[in-house]
């Protein structure tokens, strides 16, 4: 777990520094530069160009984390395995460019009217596909050269710090909304061009052919693996983006803008497991290659109860503090609780199954996670066809949480049944208690006139009490040894 440790430290740092930019532009910024429809174009063009953008991959990311170790000789040029990467890139982004050409009159017919913006800036799909697409690409492949982090500070950090100094400059007017969106397209297609730079510094961007490396049997797996990571990596972002497009299809931009805002709020707490899967990832898939399950097992328990107590923490500090996060929105964000509360749970869930997909994921049965994962697409989206018109935004978290719900038990079920492998022990209850405690603790002291005073002593009281008794009571040996190491106290044994 040392690389693990240190690099999920690091890219916890650049997320968590990415939250907090983004929680001042969320907070103080977006709603007096941006309008509830203009904050809703931004996000159909992340959640169209997203799903576009996996799917011009053709799956082959999935290669890219299962197959490389394979590959991986560095005086070789990795046996040509950038050279297929970027050929698989290019077929993938013009099969893409066709089906957008072909589909963009129907899209342009189906939003005139409720969303005339996005029909307005509809070209700027285009590039966000292609750039996007290549960042998948490239930064599964430096996630595979032990680099996890880089794709985490463009993504999490640069991206938003881009996005901030766009709005201030829109608010004192130097700029205008058109050329706000072409900046903030330009800092969505920047990370692939930067990592692009990066590997090609390193001497790691070599795209010279190694056709004959390949032999049938390998190519025909290679075959086998992208059409599998092909069905999920889309259907893992269609579950991550629909949402927004059944709510433009119902209702329109405003909606879906207001519904982005709360939907922010929610995904703060996940920001630890992501980082933790960025470079799991690389160690469980040479794991696997050793059939090492000793250590898949102990990176399956340590990332779930690291992941759920840092998670708890977060899911706890948002509740509790939700009547101070709506007194500083405008009222027009005010219809957006429950969908924090909803999607803050669902990600709750998440981050308690550890590693579970990225297990499943590089293993020899990743495709019952591809089946499972289709199946819920579809369920998915029959329940936002019922509940969207119902209940709106809160139909729509209400979807998002019972397929993240589902397909993360599903996956825990599935491990200990079919590998032996379980996350959860006496300790993740143990912290459980603990977060009701801190929990209870938040919501007795009293609701004060000052919001940001409130903020500040109710955040800071329930974190005194988590984070010490957690540590006390040794929920995580990862977090005792931070902070013996950081007061330099002499480790103590249970």
């Amino acid at each position: 777990m040392g690389v693990i440790k240190r690099q999920t430290i690091k890219g916890s740092i650049y997320s968590y520094l990415g939250v907090l930019v983004g929680f001042f532009t969320l907070l103080y910024i977006i709603p007096k530069v941006l309008s509830t429809e203009q904050i809703g174009l931004t996000a159909i063009l992340v959640s169209v160009s997203a799903l576009y953008s996996q799917f011009s991959t053709l799956g082959f990311t999935n290669v890219i984390g299962r197959m490389f170790p394979y590959f991986r000789d560095k005086d070789k040029d990795h046996n040509g395995f950038v050279f297929l990467t970027v050929v698989v890139g290019i077929i993938g982004f013009a099969i893409s460019l066709i089906s957008f050409l072909l589909l963009k009159p129907w899209i342009i017919a189906r939003n005139i009217e409720n969303s005339p913006l996005l029909v307005e800036y509809i070209w700027y799909l285009v590039p966000l596909i292609f750039f996007r697409m290549f960042f998948l690409l490239l930064d599964t492949y430096n996630k595979m050269l032990f680099d996890a982090t880089t794709g985490t500070f463009l993504s999490d950090l640069f991206q938003r710090i881009g996005n901030l100094l766009l709005l201030i400059a829109i608010y004192f007017n130097w700029i205008n909304f058109p050329q706000y969106v072409f900046g903030y397209v330009f800092t969505l297609c920047f990370p692939a061009v930067y990592l692009a730079g990066l590997l090609l510094y390193r001497k790691q961007f070599n795209i010279q052919p190694k056709l004959d490396f390949i032999q049938p049997p390998l190519r025909k797996e290679m075959i086998h693996l992208s059409f599998f990571g092909f069905l999920s990596g889309l259907s893992a972002v269609a579950l991550k983006q629909i949402d927004n497009l059944f709510l433009n299809k119902y209702y329109n931009l405003s909606v879906v803008g207001v519904y982005n805002i709360s939907f922010f709020f929610g995904t703060i707490i996940l920001i630890p497991a992501v980082a933790i899967g960025k470079i799991s990832s690389t160690i469980i898939a040479d794991a696997w290659k050793d059939n090492d399950l000793e250590t898949i097992q102990d990176i399956y328990y340590k990332s779930s109860i690291n992941q759920l107590f840092a998670a708890l923490l977060l899911f706890i500090l948002m509740v509790t503090n939700l009547h101070n996060i709506f007194k500083i929105l405008p009222p027009e964000y005010g219809g957006g609780e429950w969908v924090i509360v909803i999607i803050a749970l669902s990600n709750l869930i998440v981050a308690s199954t550890g590693a579970s997909v990225q297990i499943i994921g590089t293993s020899h049965k990743f495709k019952i996670q591809t089946y499972s994962m289709v199946g819920l697409v579809g369920l998915s989206i029959i329940l936002y066809i019922i509940l969207v018109p119902l209940w709106g935004m809160v139909g729509a978290a209400l979807v998002s949480l019972f397929s993240v719900a589902a397909s993360s038990l599903l996956r825990v079920f599935y491990l200990q049944q079919n590998m032996k492998l379980f996350p959860y022990r006496l300790t993740h209850l143990k912290c459980l208690a603990i977060g009701l405690l801190a929990f209870a603790v938040g919501k007795i002291i009293p609701v004060m006139y000052n919001y940001y005073l409130d903020l500040f002593i109710r955040s800071a009281a329930i974190s005194a009490v988590f984070i010490s008794l957690t540590y006390l009571l040794h929920i995580s040996d990862d977090l005792n040894q931070v902070v013996d190491k950081f007061f330099k106290i002499k480790p103590t044994h249970r």
